[in-house]
């Protein structure tokens, strides 16, 4: 990687009490898109039971041993679909057929008949609990009641040594449904976990953490402590940027989306932060913010005779997979660049709403406009409760600059600047 991506830019200084209060904010908001946890079983469940009937049909002959989610329900970065009339989520699933499948699926026509397999085993499953069923290139969705959309993709082991966790590798159907392409998604998971577990340096961690702590103790309400949070602050971010990219570009129209997918986002906000949390930071907007402003650095981009540009971004856990091979036209790059920008100005608005305590309603709006309506009422709501429950009880909390907090008595406003 070029050195001077590894060089940070000035920027500004965040207070202990900002990044605390910036923490919460996450939280809220990213509740607010996240599946509940009686929703992650019911999905959990939904998919068991079709894997389990899937590994029983007749058309695979034993080879079919496992349905898995990937993706997005494996990484804890799920969020609601772009589309707002939509009330359930969307889950990746992988349907693991045994290397002996490359011999039964293989040659002339191999890819083809897999999928029309995948297809014809699931419309009996849909047929039989009233469930609705559509086939895509090379996957088979099906949509459970409540709106759960699953993508049903078919992968057969095919160990590699070339590639990061490789012993989880395996061969996808392309498009055309005339060969086998490279897959990992639980290689990728891996390598994502293995970032994940990289601990942010914050500078004056004891004092972040102190105010964190504190300011939590004080809401009555339950919520994670500053371990918990700072653990799974990868996910966290992911989230963000795909709830911003939602809001951003809304659902597609006709058919058509120019949004960059959640696959491109999820590794470019993971490559950075690999190179960004190790260095020194304030807090985790401090860190949020150096990490969206090097994405884009982070793709390779080679000019074409046309004019154009061609964009690549690796897979380091699949053979010649581009994860931006997507963003192959000038608009969606275009589309690409303006987002970006755009949201390094949300995130710069939201941190002066909170930074210069410009009070609840600035900071609703600036979240409104970053994350959406149902965030900007998840915070409201968020911090009514907090402010009623301090009442009740005759508790508050008031952070001092230092970042040193101290128990007071209740006031009228507690939180995000009020």
């Amino acid at each position: 990687m070029h050195r001077d991506l590894l060089i940070n830019p000035v920027r500004r200084r965040f207070s202990a009490s900002a990044s605390a209060k910036f923490v919460f904010l996450a939280e809220a908001i990213g509740r607010a898109y996240e599946p509940t946890q009686t929703q992650l079983n019911d999905l959990d469940r939904a998919y068991q039971s079709t894997g389990e009937y899937l590994a029983a049909c007749a058309e695979f002959d034993g080879l079919l041993y496992r349905v898995h989610a990937y993706g997005s329900r494996q990484l804890g970065t799920m969020v609601r679909p772009m589309d707002p009339l939509r009330d359930g989520y969307d889950v990746d699933l992988a349907a693991c057929l045994a290397r002996e499948g490359l011999l039964r699926y293989g040659g002339p026509g191999g890819p083809a008949r897999l999928i029309e397999h995948m297809y014809v085993a699931l419309k009996r499953y849909a047929d039989r609990h009233d469930l609705k069923l559509e086939r895509d290139d090379r996957c088979v969705t099906m949509t459970y009641a409540g709106g759960m959309r699953a993508d049903f993709l078919s992968i057969i082991d095919d160990p590699s040594n070339v590639v990061l966790y490789g012993d989880t590798h395996g061969r996808i159907p392309d498009r055309d449904l005339q060969r086998y392409l490279s897959t990992n998604p639980r290689g990728y998971c891996r390598a994502f976990d293995k970032i994940a577990l990289i601990a942010p340096t914050f500078e004056g961690r004891a004092a972040l953490n102190a105010t964190f702590d504190s300011m939590r103790k004080a809401e009555l309400l339950p919520l994670p402590d500053s371990d918990e949070v700072f653990a799974r602050l990868l996910s966290r971010l992911v989230q963000l940027t795909k709830i911003n990219r939602n809001i951003a570009f809304g659902a597609p129209r006709n058919g058509v989306s120019l949004a960059p997918s959640s696959s491109i986002l999820t590794t470019l906000v993971a490559n950075a932060y690999a190179i960004e949390a190790p260095k020194s930071h304030d807090g985790p907007m401090d860190l949020l913010l150096d990490i969206v402003q090097l994405m884009p650095k982070l793709i390779k981009r080679f000019p074409m005779p046309d004019g154009s540009e061609f964009w690549h971004l690796d897979n380091p856990t699949a053979q010649n997979d581009n994860l931006a091979a997507c963003m192959d036209s000038l608009a969606k790059q275009k589309a690409f660049d303006a987002w970006q920008e755009r949201l390094v100005m949300d995130l710069n608005a939201l941190v002066d709403a909170i930074d210069q305590s410009a009070g609840m309603d600035v900071v609703a709006r600036a979240v409104e406009r970053a994350f959406g309506p149902r965030a900007r009422t998840a915070v409201l709501e968020d911090n009514s409760q907090r402010r009623e429950a301090n009442r009740s009880s005759g508790r508050g909390i008031f952070v001092l600059g230092s970042g040193a907090g101290v128990m007071t008595a209740a006031r009228s406003h507690t939180n995000y600047g009020d």
